[in-house]
């Protein structure tokens, strides 16, 4: 054997591996897509990573946090639409409009049906804290799952809500 054919030989050695981990990669990415393959809604204990509830949602789905507000003691509605980002706060709906409550301009205002619906915000949640209530119900609605906050955990206790992909 020649030292060309050597030569050959070892490059052939090297390129057969290489070559096939390059395929399998490129083809994990073409049948991923590149993008998540399903997104979740997860409701984690604090700041661990203990997952206390978890659904998987689609882009686009409505999360609605239904909870008593703390001082004017009136029914709070806050709306978030699920995005790649987290939770991006669409609307509050409220039957009592006073301290406390949006009142700021650029946000739209409807007066229906014995309650206020405050639209056109622009906020995004990467992650939502809410503290569990020791006298009130809170709920979390995504579809038509309704999750009470104080089956999770104690009154008192932090939450993280937070959108998850795989």
């Amino acid at each position: 054997m020649t030292d060309s054919q050597r030569s050959s030989r070892k490059a052939l050695k090297w390129l057969l591996p290489i070559t096939v981990l390059l395929i399998a990669a490129a083809g994990v990415f073409l049948t991923k897509g590149g993008h998540p393959s399903a997104y979740y809604v997860s409701i984690y204990k604090g700041q661990s990573e203990e997952i206390l509830y978890q659904r998987q949602v689609d882009l686009n789905d409505k999360l609605t946090l239904n909870y008593i507000h703390s001082a004017d003691k009136t029914p709070i509605s806050a709306v978030f639409e699920i995005t790649e980002e987290g939770l991006h706060l669409t609307e509050e709906r409220y039957s009592w409009y006073g301290a406390g409550l949006e009142a700021g301009s650029g946000h739209s205002f409807e007066f229906k049906d014995q309650e206020v619906t405050v639209s056109g915000y622009d906020r995004l949640f990467e992650e939502m804290p809410v503290r569990v209530a020791r006298t009130v119900p809170q709920e979390i609605v995504i579809n038509d799952d309704v999750v009470l906050l104080d089956e999770l955990a104690p009154g008192g206790k932090l939450l993280i809500i937070r959108i998850d992909y795989r």
